[in-house]
Formats: structure tokens, C-alpha cells, sequence
């Protein structure tokens, strides 16, 4: 009975081995041209946005007053985030970090990602953004700690 175990793991062994390579390469190119795509995708999506960056500010104008700054007088972390994105798309970049400094940071992530992502798609590896979870649990810690001291520092308001 142990003989036969072993025999079926054998066969099931090489049977793997003759069938992932040939799968793998086919995988490999279909992933390799969807990274391939979506490297241009993005940019595309990016100047839609710029474009079309006036009716973008307008419509988030509509928006309803933060319900939080407008119950307890006290700053949520999203408070700024729209002013911060309208000056970012005018180019205002002091302006955008005097709202809110989340839009800056997830703009520098995503722009890391990106190289990342197109260094990656072309075949070379490149790490812009660390790796250790340390980093981010610190940087989220520093973000929570600005974003409550702000409400007390008049100069930090949005």
C-alpha cells in the first residue's frame, strides 16, 4: 500500500513538472502584457483628470459641509482633503500641503508605486517604497498625531 502512495506521488510529481513550465511562460506573458497596459492606462486616466480638473472642483464643492466640524468644532482627518486636491490640480502645491498633507502623501506612495510598477513591467525590479511594516505603522502614528494637534495649532488648521 506504501508502494503504491509513493508511485501516484511520483507520477503526480512529473505530471506537475512536464505541465507548469509550458503554463507558466503562457501566464507570464498574459501578466507581463496586462502590467504592460495598465502602465499606460494610468497616465491616460491621470490627464482625464487634469483635464476635466474644473468641473472635478465644482462638483466636489456640492458636497455637504463635514458633518463633524459642524457638531463638535473639531477638525476630522478628512477635513481639507477637497481644498487639498482643487489647489493640488492648480498646480499649488504649498497650498495643498496648508489643507491637509494626505493627498501629498498618498500622491508620493502612489507615485513610487507607479515606477515601481512600470520598472517591474519591463522586466528589472526596483524598491522605492520600504518594505517593513515598521515604517508604515510609524508613519501612520505621526500622521494620527499631526492630524489631532492640528486642531490646536491655529497655523495647521485647514
Amino acid at each position: 500500500m506504501l508502494e503504491y502512495k509513493q508511485k501516484q506521488d511520483k507520477k503526480l510529481k512529473s505530471s506537475k513538472q512536464s505541465v507548469d513550465p509550458q503554463s507558466k511562460e503562457g501566464h507570464n506573458k498574459r501578466h507581463c502584457f496586462g502590467l504592460k497596459l495598465l502602465t499606460v492606462i494610468i497616465p491616460i486616466a491621470i490627464l482625464l483628470i487634469v483635464a476635466q480638473r474644473d468641473w472635478l472642483i465644482h462638483l466636489a464643492f456640492q458636497l455637504p459641509a463635514c458633518p463633524f466640524f459642524t457638531l463638535y468644532d473639531i477638525y476630522c482627518p478628512a477635513c481639507g482633503n477637497t481644498r487639498s486636491i482643487s489647489a493640488l490640480l492648480h498646480g499649488k502645491l504649498l497650498t495643498s500641503l496648508r489643507f491637509n498633507i494626505v493627498p501629498i502623501l498618498l500622491l508620493l506612495f502612489c507615485l513610487g508605486a507607479y515606477i515601481e510598477l512600470v520598472a517591474y513591467s519591463f522586466g528589472k525590479r526596483i524598491y522605492l517604497l520600504p518594505r517593513k511594516s515598521s515604517f508604515y505603522q510609524i508613519l501612520g502614528i505621526l500622521l494620527a498625531v499631526y492630524l489631532i494637534v492640528r486642531n490646536f495649532i491655529p497655523y495647521l488648521t485647514p
